[in-house]
């Protein structure tokens, strides 16, 4: 076995992403000298100096033995396209060791920094040609170090991409039903000329140094090459594809982030370069068992809308993805060679340019005693990267302490002054709004709860001037919208209802304190399932949902930060009218069920919403606490001595005791899982909008916990079974 002293690593391409992570990797191996090559030492000495001082690596340009000499780097200056300085890198390195392994990474120069006048085409051929060039020259100088030392071995790995101007070439030639095959070439010829050239590299590298048997063994003995090709690096969402503000308030705070880029809805393959740290120096020591392959990394697939979903998560922000087409991406987005860019998308966004191999990747980062970094991994690391800190993910929201509550004498309104008032992270201060008279009973009684953080304010439902004095001074705003499924709400009723949400975002829009809105919103049964007849242009639920829609997309061109919410059946109304009479005609095995929930829980969940609002900012959610169904009625009949001897229960299915962090889950077509949770129904809203404002709203479709431990409904019943009122209201003896 031999000893570090007879190892040498060479890192061509050290002030790179790529090289620098490698460099962390192999001067924890057993080399005895670690060699770095860039083109300019005076340009990036500082750089590579500051990007690895973390690990106590240090760079130098001295090449003595003296010192730690397996933690450092020894600065080398080439340019490897030019034979005789990739000669004199070779004789310079050849005296301290016996075996070599050389990591290799090239950059194309995109855009061109020498000529104005050079094409992509030109910059894909100089990177080809310096390829080719360093593997010539490599193959010449170790053929001729052979005559003199038989044992002298040098091991590449060789950090490429994809031909894809040839693969392109071949999809159409052969009419492949492949949407890569409609892609067409730039004005010069090029396709993804960054890629390609790199492609062209591997390919020749392959063919200069693999047996042509295909049996993987060297054609010059001791010299041996490996390919790496890497997926879409998560450091990508610092640069390219970083988060960027699309949406503000009138006052300039920022209540979206959109991640802009053609890059579709498919999975796609992820990683991040910093595993490179592990990944090389493992397939080094496991050379034998690679040579001669494309090895193709990959962490993990995910979507757009996953990462964009992880960015929300972790930053709290309302983060979205919004997929671009080719064309938006060429025209409206102000990035330096955009077309070639726009053609990288696409091969992204298609089979062929996500193939990576994930189970493979984790073998070799087990054995190096590692897991692959995923974009969950990434953020919680990089997550005071200066990029996210330029764009603003980094910024606390201002506080939301007064809240407005519109007709805070309703049942949603009540609910919601009590979860504020009972919420034990701040001390909300309510503004309750109602059109009677503040010395109503109701009005009165709503203050009685805590005078000291209750004001009431009377607004006249067709004057916007009592709304915007109802506001003053208020962050946080609850309204309730009463466009809801109902056989005898006229056109009329609708009409009047969605003027009254214009009017509260009307006063919103002028409001200089007001940060984010709560709406809320009353649906049917067959809503919430997402059983919408949408294709009937006389269906009252197309009416009610278009109304919604319709106040959404005003809200957004107001540029107000909102989340809309949907309440099931309350189950203190529902029980003694509702869901008896819904039930009454249903046969006993009938599995249709009901979506409710107590309306107290929505205290605490608006409370949820105001303390996290810019999470929640542009969403559409639902709220519910259990699934009711039929089969059982008779059931809950005798238990609770309900009059008429009818009334629901949970399937048992359903009826289980789920812990305060059930994981997300799958919803099937039937009904939703027990305890409260938040399912986004964004999506709904973009089946019946017209407008560009709720269209550009992306959905997420995911699931949220706003209220912890609600009882499940048998339990709800047994909690009040001795409350006197709720006895009677639902007729038990």
């Amino acid at each position: 076995m031999s000893s570090y002293k007879d190892k040498v690593a060479i890192i061509f391409g050290v002030s790179g992403e790529q090289g620098q992570h490698v460099a962390r990797g192999l001067t924890n191996g057993s080399y005895s000298r670690v060699y770095g090559v860039t083109h300019s030492i005076e340009d990036h000495f500082k750089d590579i100096k500051s990007r690895l001082s973390d690990v106590n690596i240090d760079i130098t340009v001295n090449d003595s033995d003296g010192g730690d000499v397996k933690k450092r780097v020894i600065l080398l200056e080439a340019n490897i396209s030019n034979p005789a300085e990739l000669r004199n890198i070779f004789q310079t390195t050849q005296a301290h060791g016996s075996i070599f392994d050389i990591f290799l990474v090239t950059t194309a120069d995109i855009p061109p920094a020498e000529s104005a006048d050079a094409s992509l085409h030109d910059c894909e051929e100089n990177e080809y040609q310096t390829i080719k060039t360093f593997f010539d020259i490599v193959k010449e100088f170790h053929k001729q170090q052979l005559i003199m030392n038989k044992d002298v071995q040098r091991h590449i790995v060789f950090s490429t991409q994809d031909n894809v101007h040839d693969l392109v070439v071949w999809l159409q030639k052969h009419k492949a039903d492949d949407s890569l095959a409609t892609m067409k070439p730039l004005d010069d010829g090029s396709i993804v000329p960054h890629f390609t050239g790199k492609g062209r590299g591997g390919e020749y590298a392959i063919s200069l140094l693999v047996d042509k048997t295909g049996q993987t063994q060297t054609v010059v003995p001791g010299l041996s090459l490996i390919l790496i090709t890497l997926p879409f690096l998560h450091s990508n969402f610092t640069a390219c594809a970083v988060p960027l503000p699309t949406s503000r308030t009138t006052s300039g705070q920022v209540i979206q982030w959109s991640i802009e880029a053609p890059l579709g809805d498919h999975q796609m393959d992820m990683m991040s370069v910093s595993d490179l740290e592990y990944i090389v120096p493992m397939i080094f020591q496991q050379n034998e068992q690679y040579q001669g392959q494309n090895i193709r990394l990959s962490a993990e697939k995910i979507t757009m809308d996953q990462v964009a979903f992880q960015f929300a998560d972790l930053f709290g922000k309302d983060v979205v993805y919004s997929p671009l087409t080719l064309e938006e991406m060429v025209n409206e987005l102000d990035i330096p060679c955009a077309q070639s860019f726009a053609q990288m998308c696409q091969y992204l966004n298609s089979s062929w340019g996500n193939r990576g191999n994930i189970e493979l990747t984790k073998e070799i980062m087990k054995a190096a005693g590692r897991e692959p970094q995923t974009l969950e991994d990434w953020l919680l690391v990089n997550s005071d990267n200066i990029a996210f800190e330029k764009v603003g993910l980094c910024h606390d929201a201002k506080p939301i302490q007064r809240v407005a509550v519109f007709n805070a004498t309703c049942l949603q309104g009540k609910s919601v002054v009590k979860g504020l008032l009972a919420d034990r992270r701040k001390e909300y201060m309510v503004r309750a709004c109602i059109c009677g008279d503040k010395q109503e009973p109701e009005a009165q009684a709503l203050q009685s709860l805590d005078p000291d953080r209750i004001t009431i304010h009377h607004i006249t439902e067709d004057d916007v001037t009592s709304y915007t004095e109802a506001l003053k001074g208020a962050e946080g705003v609850f309204a309730v919208s009463n466009l809801q499924y109902n056989q005898e709400m006229s056109v009329e009723d609708t009409n009047r209802e969605e003027q009254y949400a214009r009017y509260v975002i009307d006063a919103c829009s002028t409001s200089s304190t007001v940060c984010h809105i709560v709406f809320s919103s009353l649906v049917s049964i067959n809503d919430v399932n997402g059983e919408l007849h949408c294709d009937q242009e006389s269906s009252a639920d197309r009416q009610i949902i278009d109304g919604n829609a319709r106040i959404a997309a005003y809200a957004r061109r107001k540029h107000l930060s909102v989340t809309y919410i949907m309440m099931p059946l309350y189950l203190e109304e529902s029980l003694k009218d509702t869901i008896l009479e819904e039930y009454y005609s249903l046969e006993e095995g009938d599995t249709k069920k009901l979506l409710c929930m107590s309306i107290d829980e929505l205290g605490p969940a608006v409370a949820d919403l105001m303390d996290s609002y810019e999470m929640y900012a542009g969403h559409e959610v639902a709220l519910l606490t259990d699934a009711i169904s039929s089969k059982r009625v008779l059931d809950v009949a005798k238990e609770a001595s309900v009059k008429n001897e009818t009334a629901m229960v949970l399937d048992d299915s359903l009826n289980q005791n789920t812990a305060t962090n059930t994981p997300q889950k799958e919803l099937d077509d039937e009904c939703w899982y027990v305890d409260t949770y938040v399912k986004d129904l964004g999506s709904m809203f973009g089946y019946v909008d017209r407008s560009q404002a709720v269209k550009r709203r992306e959905s997420i479709a995911k699931t949220m916990e706003l209220v912890p431990n609600i009882p499940a409904f048998q339990q709800w019943i047994k909690d009040n079974e001795d409350n006197v009122e709720f006895r009677a209201m639902l007729g038990i003896r």
